[in-house]
């Protein structure tokens, strides 16, 4: 409570002393945007970030080859203001626009890009989303797992400062796409301050960092803030009407709602689960949704008993009544997810289901040897310490108690303390939550799960599911289809993971914020956010 007090009392100090005008009215009149971001970034290096917090910073400071650009025909142009792709769909050309700059005012050229590719794809880095980004490229899984150790061998390569080859493994369509997430990094600046692949080299931090989006890094006080400023020699600057973004990490959903209606945020991260049903009666007041292609859900340690069970593992899944959950408990556009991809992604919606069936669950347990929950060596489930994933799990636990007579305990630990949790995987089920920023296709939520993913947070395998997702590269359409389907239909048999519910966006948002778009991630694109006083 203490760090929350000393960030809201820098909103207050920020009105100035005397006046009678609140944060944001003064923010509103000097371009200066206050947001909400839950909680503190576990860091602002674009190939360590692993959550929300901090790509909603990265992609304001960073930007890559293609903008995601969500409601749109597909990714825009970015650093590259055209590109080809060959017919085979494995070639893709990209040329880069001349008047890219880092913020030192240095050239962004393609050697910037075929460096952080090296980078991201680094054994001892450990960056987690190389597994949705360039592991599609040919050699990038050979040169990730040590296989070899010759760069030349990955399918990227700069062709001469402002053209950027890269070669996919196999018919990769959604490849534009995954670039997404592709940010360039300053060789200059990371090697300054350590080795290309140590996670502890400093580069990213204030003072330090160097980036290429249309904002760079003016503070980053931490648990207090951080603060973005317009780039001055981004080459879009003029589109860019945002002066300043301020970033609060509050995480407590109560004390970022009460900052709102003070008029110190002018926009939130949540919204507590005790006011929705008030705020959703009032069309006209600040209450926003969006349907944010994203699944949250409970993720099993399979290499741990009981849990290496299947039938233990479809109990607790059975048990669950998702529809009570998303439409009673959490409310806001929720909807109950009855199977793991979100619906329509890629063109992909799940035939295969996972009810609600307590009869069947409890049935399963005593196959298992728990009859009536007898001999439960007990669980525990671990959670972030905010409030919606505490109401969720406690849900949750209440279900398993009432229909199949387990215990299983809640562990709360702030997110970064979860996530080194789950990278080292000591845990036996944790809270897991996965959105397609503008990765539009199933390869997103299934193709992590194949033996040895990055994010298999599960360490589950199943060669079936393993030979379905390589079924997935080709460019017959009907194929792949059928072979996502099949894949999903084993990981709902499997249960490494327990599909919880789809998320949504739902946040306060000031009528003085202008440009923001009722579609997924619409409050994240800070090039396209302006205040009107």
């Amino acid at each position: 409570m203490g760090r929350i007090l000393a960030v809201l009392a820098v909103l207050l100090l920020a009105a100035g002393c005397g006046r009678r005008e609140t944060p944001v009215a003064a923010a509103s009149r000097e371009g200066v945007l206050l947001r909400g971001n839950a909680a503190e970034p576990e860091s602002l290096d674009p190939q360590l970030v692993r959550g929300a917090v901090e790509w909603t910073i990265v992609g304001g400071l960073f930007e890559g080859l293609v903008a995601p650009y969500p409601g749109a025909a597909g990714p825009q142009p970015g650093v590259a203001e055209r590109w080809e792709v060959a017919p085979d769909g494995r070639r893709h050309v990209f040329h880069l626009r001349a008047d890219a700059r880092w913020s030192d005012g240095r050239p962004v050229t393609a050697a910037d890009f075929e460096y952080a590719a090296r980078r991201l794809l680094a054994p001892r880095l450990g960056a987690a989303h190389a597994e949705n980004t360039l592991l599609f490229l040919r050699g990038a899984r050979d040169h990730l797992t040590g296989r070899t150790t010759d760069f030349r061998t990955v399918g990227i390569v700069a062709r001469d400062a402002r053209t950027l080859e890269l070669e996919a493994e196999r018919p990769t369509p959604f490849l534009l796409s995954a670039l997404t997430l592709f940010f360039p990094v300053p060789a200059h600046v990371v090697e300054r301050h350590g080795a290309m692949d140590d996670r502890a080299n400093g580069w990213a931090r204030p003072g330090r960092l160097v980036g290429n989006g249309p904002f760079r890094l003016r503070e980053w006080r931490p648990h207090q803030g951080v603060t973005l400023e317009r780039s001055p020699g981004y080459w879009d600057a003029g589109a860019v009407r945002l002066r300043e973004v301020r970033f609060l990490p509050i995480e407590q959903a109560a004390a970022e709602e009460a900052a709102f209606r003070a008029g110190q945020l002018h926009l939130t991260s949540t919204v507590p689960l005790g006011k929705l049903e008030a705020l959703e009666r009032d069309p006209a007041g600040p209450l926003r949704t969006a349907e944010d292609r994203g699944i949250y859900f409970y993720a099993l340690n399979v290499r741990r008993p009981p849990l290496d069970d299947v039938r233990v593992r479809r109990a607790l899944a059975l048990a669950v009544d998702r529809e009570a959950l998303a439409r009673r408990v959490l409310r806001g556009g929720r909807e109950p997810a009855t199977h793991f991809t979100p619906p329509g992604t890629g063109g992909h919606t799940a035939r295969a289901r996972l009810g609600h069936d307590p009869e069947q669950a409890r049935a399963l347990l005593a196959a298992a040897g728990f009859p009536g929950g007898r001999g439960w060596p007990g669980l525990e489930l671990l959670v972030d310490a905010r409030e919606h994933h505490r109401v969720v799990a406690e849900a949750v636990q209440q279900m398993w108690r009432r229909e199949l007579g387990v215990e299983v305990r809640l562990r709360q630990e702030e997110t970064q303390v979860l996530n080194a949790s789950k990278r080292t995987m000591d845990f036996q089920l944790v809270r897991g939550s996965w959105n397609a920023t503008a990765y539009d296709d199933p390869h997103y939520f299934l193709g992590a799960w194949r033996t040895g993913g990055l994010y298999n947070e599960a360490g589950w395998s199943h060669p079936a599911y393993d030979a379905e997702v390589e079924r997935t590269w080709t460019t017959d359409a009907a194929a792949r289809a059928a072979a996502w389907q099949r894949a999903e239909e084993i990981l709902l048999a499997e249960v490494p993971a327990i599909p919880l519910f789809f998320s949504a966006q739902v946040f306060l948002l000031h009528p003085a914020v202008r440009g923001w778009e009722p579609r997924p991630f619409a409050d994240r694109r800070l090039k396209e956010l302006w205040l009107q006083p």
